[in-house]
């Protein structure tokens, strides 16, 4: 009797531990619990267990859920070397099959991403070799690579935002009816971080106004050299910038004395004396460089050169003949001249795209001017060359 009491306690015990192994197990705990498998697989270098745990993830996956997502997979398909299922799979990962991805539940927080991009990142140079001896065609391999550094995040860095742009369009001027240029221009471009300023912004940018004060120092030629000492004065100019191009309004004053007299007539104005020259004049120009330390550019000028004795109340305590008047030189001219400026500190973080950020700068500028005062006397024929140092501030507007 006893023998049998112990008997049927055996079965019932069995019937329990059975009727508890056949309780369902919830499916998030079967994905998370596969995932684990899936890593560890992965990280024992076993393609065949990696393989089948991948199977096992798709299954789990229904209209609900995801458990493998597209990421981690094509990242396997990568250390599998199973590009046939990552080409398959590209094109059909459109904007729509995204949007209803993201209202899947997502699978439960663990490490196998991660582990998979750390060990991919770490070999990549590797993959780079299986995908280039691969049994690939050219437009394959090279697609298969842009994929791979996307996926690795190597087109993150700003610096290289531009060259990517260029390696994806390079490669659909390449192959203009690949069937993976749905894909590339969809997901693979990066923005540049200027595109997400707002417009109004982005052209107020490309303009801007300047103010320079230069000290100058000319030289004569021709008759002017025997006529004139060597002019020194200043340089007053305003700028206004608009994408690369300069148009400008400046004035030039400066004094020098006779060096033989200049006669008019019966008139004389005799050496040693005096002289003023003013020169107002509108330029125009164009950036040939414009980069973080420096600013050239070319113009060419015109305007009005003024060569005449000081004014009365410049001479007070000796005042000037009345004849002097007739020595009033006014004539159009024109001119050339090279500006640079070296840049010396900005008023806002310097920014490598845009190139009117707002600066103090020390300006140089060399020109020379063909000038027509010996239309009115032949002692003033020639030309003169000029050198001109000083500041200027450049400010964008706002």
């Amino acid at each position: 009797m006893a023998k049998l009491l112990l008997f049927s306690l055996i079965l019932l015990s069995n019937a329990l531990q059975a009727q508890n192994d056949s309780l369902p197990v919830p499916k998030p705990q079967r994905i998370a619990a596969t995932r684990q498998e899936l890593l560890a697989s992965f990280l024992n270098n076993d393609p065949a267990a990696t393989s089948l745990w991948q199977d096992s993830l798709m299954r789990l996956e229904d209209s609900v859920r995801v458990a493998l997502v597209w990421d981690e997979r094509w990242l396997l398909y990568y250390w599998e070397e199973a590009y046939g299922n990552l080409f398959d799979e590209v094109p059909r990962l459109d904007a729509a099959t995204r949007r209803q991805l993201a209202l899947k539940i997502p699978p439960p927080k663990d490490s196998l991403f991660e582990w998979l991009d750390y060990v991919l990142y770490e070999n990549r140079f590797q993959v780079y070799e299986n995908i280039s001896r691969g049994f690939l065609t050219a437009e394959e391999k090279q697609f298969a690579l842009i994929l791979f550094d996307y996926l690795l995040r190597l087109n993150q860095d700003e610096v290289e935002i531009g060259e990517w742009n260029k390696r994806l369009d390079a490669f659909l001027a390449l192959h203009p009816d690949s069937p993976f240029k749905n894909y590339i221009q969809s997901n693979l471009y990066t923005p540049k971080p200027q595109e997400d300023k707002p417009k109004s912004s982005q052209v107020n940018r490309n303009q801007g106004f300047g103010i320079d004060f230069l000290f100058t120092s000319g030289r004569w030629r021709d008759e002017l050299e025997r006529t004139l000492r060597s002019p020194y004065g200043f340089d007053i100019g305003l700028n206004y910038w608009l994408r690369r191009w300069n148009f400008g309004l400046r004035c030039n004053f400066s004094w020098q004395k006779l060096n033989r007299p200049i006669f008019e007539g019966n008139f004389e104005w005799p050496k040693n004396d005096p002289s003023t020259l003013i020169m107002p004049a509108l330029e125009i120009g164009y950036d040939v460089l414009n980069n973080k330390k420096l600013r050239v550019y070319p113009s060419a000028v015109a305007g009005l050169s003024i060569l005449k004795p000081p004014s009365p109340d410049e001479e007070e305590d000796d005042p000037l003949p009345d004849y002097y008047s007739n020595f009033v030189y006014t004539k159009g001219y024109l001119g050339a001249a090279l500006t640079a400026d070296i840049k010396l500190k900005y008023f806002s973080s310097y920014d490598d795209r845009v190139q009117d950020a707002s600066y103090l700068s020390a300006r140089i500028r060399i020109g020379y001017n063909w000038l027509n005062w010996d239309k009115k006397n032949d002692a003033l024929r020639g030309d003169m060359f000029y050198l001109a140092l000083g500041v200027n501030i450049f400010g964008n507007t706002l």
